[in-house]
């Protein structure tokens, strides 16, 4: 089981690099992000084995966009969210990935957004710049606990993205990601053919909310997305 792992980890490794510096490299972006969701993603969960099953994205308007919140707990979220949604999701990221040579390259193809989170300055001027993509109608993506959860539990969501949203009046859609690290392991050494169940719940109006309502807007999310984990 070790050697296969092992292989599977290269296979991983080997097909990213492939799709990030050859294919995704010769496109134009909104080409690469497209072959992101349809290619890059379902090849993932073949080499890792496993299989991903959407919930409720019925409930997503084909016509409108949302910011989507997940909860995070393998690297496996990210193939997850893009094939389950089948959208051309923009993350959040932090700023310290755009310098780093296996994914920064791949993220600022991918016109993903990087925050500083020690600048409060440039923190805030990516936000304005997400809400300038929301309102041309970009969907964004965000992992609210800021990183993989070391020990499965949900942690606590941090509030920025939820101050996006009341700023960009988009509506969140709660997004419940099961059994990813059961798939593939935080330690990224082991990895189990799994059924990994990305479930959308209904999108939540932010209508007349103000920033100061952000931390009841997390909880509530936090609250969904939580009782979806126990089911």
């Amino acid at each position: 089981m070790i050697i296969i792992n092992l292989i599977q980890l290269v296979l991983l490794a080997l097909w990213t690099l492939i799709f990030v510096y050859i294919i995704s490299s010769l496109l134009p972006s909104k080409v690469a992000l497209w072959l992101t969701v349809y290619l890059w993603s379902p090849l993932m969960a073949i080499i890792a084995m496993s299989r991903i099953k959407a919930i409720g994205r019925e409930k997503l308007d084909p016509n409108k966009s949302y910011i989507f919140m997940a909860n995070h707990a393998s690297y496996f979220d990210i193939p997850c969210i893009f094939w389950g949604s089948r959208r051309m999701l923009h993350f959040l990221a932090k700023e310290e990935l755009k310098h780093n040579i296996f994914t920064g390259f791949a993220l600022r193809k991918l016109q993903m957004v990087f925050i500083e989170r020690g600048n409060a300055q440039k923190s805030a001027s990516s936000m304005r710049h997400v809400v300038e993509m929301v309102s041309q109608g970009m969907d964004i993506a965000i992992f609210p606990e800021g990183t993989r959860t070391r020990t499965g539990e949900l942690g606590v969501f941090k509030k920025g993205g939820f101050k996006l949203a009341i700023n960009s009046q988009v509506e969140i859609v709660p997004v419940t990601i099961k059994h990813s690290a059961e798939a593939w392991s935080r330690s990224n050494l082991r990895f189990r053919p799994t059924t990994v169940i990305v479930h959308f719940s209904d999108p939540i109006s932010v209508e007349g909310l103000q920033e100061s309502d952000a931390p009841k807007l997390a909880s509530q999310v936090a609250e969904i997305i939580k009782e979806e984990l126990k089911r």
